[in-house]
């Protein structure tokens, strides 16, 4: 039998042992959680912004071999994939997405799209304001849509800003229109709404958020020429999302240190920006693409069954697209 001073020396020669596994064993959790902890920081560092804009009511397009894309169908596959590979991505829509006339009945389909899509935020273009019935359609909406320089914005359904926490970033989204897109409307349409300008709106936003936001975003619909006096004129705008001349702008354009960002027309497109920070949250770069909507590219069942109903409400088929269908 081992004497008490062996078993004393054994023992701790054994916990020596055991201590030294362990202290490996840390050592290397330690060095495992810490490149996890980089590969987190490596896709935290920057944000996804997914951006639309003059979809005028196409829930799909015309499948005519000259315009061989696709719209809201193949939107809300691309923007739910998108976002299951980037979580730290926001969508926004800058306005102009019913259609350019009245028809209650697809006015109705494209809310219900649109309430199926993870948009954030929206803003209210003219085609959406000369509704009578445009607080009804809003509230159907799960998101808000904007409208800061509009008087009175809150009685018809609409928020001035929006603020988003994304991705330990805090994103400001104010959206603002510019009174001239009413310019072709009737008198008792224009003098219905009062607008004040829209560069002071966005300078008293600036002001307000410049401290306190990570990103400043401008949802704008007056047109891209504007958009470039809107930049110029108002220092800490980081994005200006633009819309109503349906200018398709591929990789953006930059003035004043903003981008400035529009995706043509009809939901052909969606754009795509990368804002990159460091590691004090200040913004690097920004990039921008558009990507184009084409044919092959899956549809969303659901959308699909609303272009399904638009058909046998209006006795619309599209032709083309069976003719399409038959030659894959």
């Amino acid at each position: 039998m081992p004497s008490s001073k062996n078993s004393l020396e054994f023992y701790m020669l054994l916990r020596q042992f055991l201590l030294g596994l362990m202290g490996t064993y840390f050592k290397f959790l330690i060095i495992i959680v810490g490149c996890f902890h980089a590969i987190a920081w490596a896709n935290n560092n920057h944000l996804y912004i997914l951006h639309t804009n003059n979809t005028n009511g196409t829930l799909e397009n015309c499948y005519c071999p000259d315009h061989p894309y696709g719209a809201i169908e193949k939107r809300s596959v691309f923007i739910n994939n998108f976002i299951s590979e980037h979580p730290y991505t926001i969508v926004l829509d800058s306005g102009d997405f019913l259609p350019v006339t009245k028809k209650p009945f697809l006015d109705s389909l494209i809310i219900e799209a649109y309430a199926s899509l993870p948009y954030d935020a929206a803003l209210a273009g003219d085609q959406e304001l000369f509704r009578e019935n445009v607080k009804k359609l809003i509230q159907q909406l799960d998101f808000p849509v904007l409208a800061a320089n509009l008087e009175n914005f809150e009685q018809h359904g609409l928020s001035d800003h929006i603020i988003i926490e994304r991705g330990g970033y805090k994103i400001a989204v104010v959206g603002t229109i510019h009174s001239n897109v009413f310019r072709f409307y009737p008198k008792d349409i224009r003098e219905k709404y009062s607008f004040s300008d829209p560069v002071e709106a966005t300078q008293s936003f600036v002001d307000h958020y410049s401290d306190s936001a990570d990103v400043i975003i401008a949802l704008t619909h007056e047109g891209h020429d504007k958009d470039i006096v809107l930049a110029s004129r108002v220092d800490g705008i980081d994005v200006i999302i633009g819309s109503h001349s349906q200018t398709k702008l591929d990789s953006g354009t930059v003035k004043n240190n903003c981008l400035i960002v529009q995706a043509g027309k009809e939901g052909y497109y969606i754009g795509i920006v990368k804002i990159a920070f460091d590691d004090e949250k200040n913004i690097v770069s920004t990039s921008a693409r558009l990507v184009t909507l084409t044919l092959d590219m899956p549809d969303d069942p659901y959308i699909m069954e609303l272009i399904s109903a638009w058909e046998q409400e209006s006795g619309h088929i599209n032709r083309n697209k069976s003719k399409y269908q038959k030659g894959k």
